[in-house]
């Protein structure tokens, strides 16, 4: 998946009109992983692969925990976000 699409997923999934999904989006340095984080409190923080795959984690969950855990295989179902 492209950047794009990839906000655009995290966009749909998270319930966030686009531009505020591109807004809190980067690609997480020495990847091609995008990152999402909503900077209110208790906001939710999403990684989406290059697959599509997502893993997503509360404001409680730290990025290193929440990328690492990304890393070693957790996803979040797509399902969940129904």
């Amino acid at each position: 998946m492209t950047f794009d699409e990839r906000v655009e997923l995290a966009a749909r999934l998270l319930r966030l009109p686009l531009e505020e999904a591109r807004d809190y989006s980067g690609i997480i340095p020495g990847s091609n992983d995008l990152y999402l984080s909503v900077p209110t409190r208790g906001g939710i923080s999403l990684i989406v692969g290059e697959d599509g795959s997502v893993l997503r984690a509360t404001s409680a969950m730290g990025f290193d925990q929440h990328y690492d855990a990304f890393r070693q295989g957790e996803r979040t179902p797509l399902s969940y976000f129904d």
